[in-house]
């Protein structure tokens, strides 16, 4: 996930200066690309942002049990609409009274038996075919 988000946030830095954009206006976009990529990095890299998602426990139907990095427990229920592709999952879950939130899930996060149920039951529990709706 790491390398996704410095790729990601550092192609579009150096993209900056063929932008043909005034100095201050390129300087600013460069900030607020570092700016997003420290905002990220806790949460979706290194997992230690109080409210980050720990581990997902996903019952029966929809239901959802959260484990938050600060130690915290909510509820949640997984929303339909998910990208479900063997290279990448990308799940919204809706806690309780609250927003949705999305979990990235790449490949060499679980091992690859169980990166590949959770694909086959998100397919026939949401009926997903890849792509998000």
């Amino acid at each position: 996930m790491g390398a996704w988000l410095l790729l990601t946030h550092g192609v579009a830095v150096m993209a900056l200066p063929f932008a043909s954009l005034p100095l201050p206006a390129g300087l600013l976009l460069a900030a607020g690309i570092l700016l997003s990529l420290g905002w990220y990095w806790p949460r979706q890299v290194s997992r230690r942002a109080p409210g980050t998602i720990r581990t997902l426990t996903w019952g029966s139907d929809r239901a959802c049990h959260l484990q938050l990095q600060g130690g915290g427990v909510s509820d949640a229920t997984l929303c339909r609409q998910a990208f479900v592709q063997p290279w990448l999952v990308i799940l919204q879950v809706t806690e309780t009274g609250r927003r949705r939130r999305p979990l990235v899930i790449l490949p060499d996060m679980l091992d690859g038996v169980t990166f590949r149920r959770l694909r086959v039951r998100l397919k026939m529990e949401l009926g997903q075919t890849g792509a998000p709706g």
